[in-house]
């Protein structure tokens, strides 16, 4: 008799309210506390207020203005001021967020628990910053300096960027000599009066068709070449430079040779 009365309890207790999500409520503070939403359907609120709200808060805009208006709704409910002018006041911070989105959010947020909110406010009168914390309008100061530190990180690993045309350009001076050796029977060709940039890289692409088909050294050469203007790029990128090229010269290649009087290149 008194187990069944006690299972009864327990039923009763269990039926009280929702069951929680325990695909949505798995993960500890970092997921159960990522908003006043995910803290209520989890029954984590006094865990969240406990253990992460209640820490230090990063200054931004949003936080300092949230805190202004919790600070001021506290005020309001020392002088009974009713919900609903609460309400009002409270979508009037969110009309005053610098993003549309977390203005939207702020709104949805307030509209959707402001029971719990006053509840927080009457709490928490003299922390506002926890308030806010559970409307996402304040970031842990902790977690904003580990983004920080993260994000500096990242810049720091960056490969710098560069003037590939100051980069490439060494390596297309240095072909001629290549194609036209200064001691060798052909002559290097006098640029055009014209400065047809264009005309002269098909001429150029012809030549080294000509180069690959009558001297059976020439496409090595081009590349060890290649190979030693890739050092210019610095460590690091001048292997993966050297990889590229050892990988995919021999492609590079076949398909110039395949290219109808040099045109193809310039597109």
């Amino acid at each position: 008799m008194y187990a069944v009365l006690f299972l009864a309890s327990l039923l009763g207790t269990a039926l009280a309210g929702p069951v929680p999500d325990l695909r949505k409520c798995s993960g500890g503070s970092a997921v159960l506390c990522q908003d006043l939403k995910t803290a209520v359907d989890c029954r984590a609120l006094k865990h969240c207020q406990q253990t992460v709200w209640s820490k230090p808060t990063a200054k931004s805009l949003p936080c300092d203005i949230c805190k202004q208006v919790i600070t001021a709704a506290g005020d309001m409910l020392k002088n009974n001021a009713t919900e609903e002018e609460i309400l009002t006041y409270l979508e009037k911070m969110c009309d005053w967020l610098p993003n549309t989105n977390l203005s939207a959010l702020c709104k949805e947020m307030v509209d959707s628990y402001l029971p719990v909110i006053l509840d927080l406010i009457k709490g928490e009168m003299s922390r506002p910053g926890e308030v806010c914390s559970s409307l996402n309008l304040c970031e842990s100061l902790q977690k904003h300096l580990a983004e920080l530190s993260h994000r500096k990180q990242l810049e720091a690993n960056k490969i710098p960027e560069m003037d590939m045309t100051e980069v490439v350009a060494p390596f297309m001076a240095n072909i001629p000599l290549l194609l036209y050796p200064q001691d060798g029977p052909q002559s290097k060709p006098q640029p055009k009066a014209s400065g047809d940039v264009c005309q002269d890289c098909v001429q150029m692409v012809t030549d080294i068709q000509t180069a690959v088909r009558t001297n059976s050294t020439f496409v090595e050469g081009l590349v060890e070449h290649a190979k030693e203007e890739c050092d210019r790029l610095g460590p690091g990128m001048a292997d993966m430079c050297k990889n590229y090229i050892s990988q995919y010269s021999e492609i590079a290649i076949q398909m110039m040779m395949h290219m109808v009087g040099g045109r193809r290149v310039l597109g």
